[in-house]
């Protein structure tokens, strides 16, 4: 804390004492000036003062994210999670930290958010054992890789830019690979190598999906991606090659969902969940529903009992925290009602109770969720906002941190919680 406030008020005592240096020390056109000059020269400091105060932080106080994060000269920083929203309308991503959030937590907003990208984004993807932020532009035909700081969670780049002659609609990573589904029924695969600035599409790829792809989750290990197709109305599951990548149609895919499934998550993604079942959820935008789906051993997937389960409005987006066990609470967002659904997910079989208070008042348009641990992030499209809310870890109920929503970009969509390895 030395440091910071050594560092904050340097430049503000500099001036104090170049001011008061001016007045006894300024020679013949200090001394002859009298009153005239010594009000002159505290209007003077007045506005370096100013000038001063609004350099610090990011955005001058144009927004609630605390001032920018910046580890101290050696200094031991661990790496930070982040939480990443898209946003169409203004072709830029913004960026926080997932301390932000925590009470009593007063540094961490990234400094330069929300940052340029060079298509308007539709959707992102990465974390956890992929080190790179890939934004997927549906308008450009293209995916490009950032690079992520992994203690400031500044973006630089793009790294490197891939173009498709498909329809992008979804992207995930996993390991040095990732993954696109495309509109028009399939999945493009390819390889990240130099460092992130070179992408390779592997060969075969693009591989067979279902009809109208828009959603897809991965996980690391047990390597597994799942594809959420709204035509067809089911899930295509596919088992990863660690070496190759190429994906390989899992026994028994693909799995029926409900009517016009729009969103996929994997719960818990990157580790088996030995204290609960391993689930995949899907929330079905036509049939007002989520689908859930036991994982086996072998990634296939089953209905767990009662599924699909309803939804008191039409979903958006579904979420759970994909890194804990057991599993508590699911949330769907309804844009239409400005609603968040909530449910307590029954450790033994995986099905969803709707939460006593349910469903919660949301921003305005809330597209896109994301969870962990105790807070639910959400993007709202019609305020151009991002909203962050504590559970309650014993009914699951939310209620919004202080300073919520926070302003973001133009017209946001997806909203991806970025896991850094640690």
């Amino acid at each position: 804390m030395d440091i910071f406030l050594n560092t904050t008020l340097a430049p503000i005592l500099l001036l104090y004492f170049f001011f008061l240096s001016s007045l006894k020390f300024g020679g013949a056109g200090a001394r002859s000036t009298g009153v005239y000059g010594v009000a002159a020269m505290k209007k003077r400091f007045g506005l370096l003062l100013l000038v001063a105060l609004l350099g610090f932080g990011c955005g001058g106080g144009t927004t609630n994210v605390p001032r920018c994060f910046e580890c101290p000269p050696n200094a031991g920083c661990l790496d930070r999670d982040a939480i990443f929203v898209a946003n169409t309308g203004s072709s830029s991503v913004s960026a926080f930290q997932a301390v932000d959030f925590s009470p009593g937590y007063s540094e961490g907003g990234v400094c330069g958010s929300p940052f340029a990208v060079n298509a308007p984004p539709s959707a992102s993807g990465g974390g956890f054992l992929f080190a790179w932020l890939l934004v997927l532009s549906q308008a450009q035909k293209s995916i490009s890789m950032y690079s992520v700081d992994l203690v400031t969670s500044v973006l630089t780049g793009p790294l490197c830019t891939v173009t498709t002659h498909y329809t992008p609609v979804a992207v995930a990573g996993s390991g040095g690979f990732f993954y696109v589904a495309n509109a028009e029924g399939n999945i493009s695969a390819y390889e990240v190598s130099g460092n992130g600035t070179v992408a390779t599409e592997l060969a075969g790829s693009p591989f067979p999906a279902g009809s109208g792809p828009v959603a897809l989750a991965a996980s690391g290990e047990p390597a597994l991606l799942y594809v959420a197709n709204s035509q067809s109305n089911n899930v295509s599951g596919y088992s990863l090659d660690d070496s190759t990548g190429v994906p390989t149609p899992l026994p028994g895919s693909p799995y029926a969902a409900g009517q016009g499934p729009t969103s996929i998550v994997i719960a818990p993604a990157p580790l088996p969940n030995f204290m609960g079942p391993t689930l995949v959820m899907v929330a079905n935008r036509v049939s007002n529903s989520v689908s859930v789906f036991s994982i086996s051993g072998n990634g296939s997937l089953s209905p767990v009992p009662g599924s699909p389960f309803p939804v008191s409005g039409v979903p958006s987006s579904v979420t759970t925290d994909t890194n804990v066990v057991p599993l508590k609470f699911a949330y769907v967002t309804i844009p239409a009602s400005n609603e968040i659904a909530g449910y307590s997910i029954d450790q033994t079989s995986g099905a969803l109770t709707p939460l006593a208070g349910s469903p919660f008042p949301a921003g305005v348009g809330p597209s896109s969720a994301a969870t962990r641990a105790t807070l639910l992030y959400v993007a709202n499209t019609g305020s151009n906002s991002m909203s962050v809310y504590t559970i309650n870890q014993g009914s699951g109920a939310i209620a919004p941190v202080s300073g919520s929503p926070f302003p973001v970009g133009q017209a946001p969509g997806a909203i991806l919680y970025f896991e850094v390895p640690q």
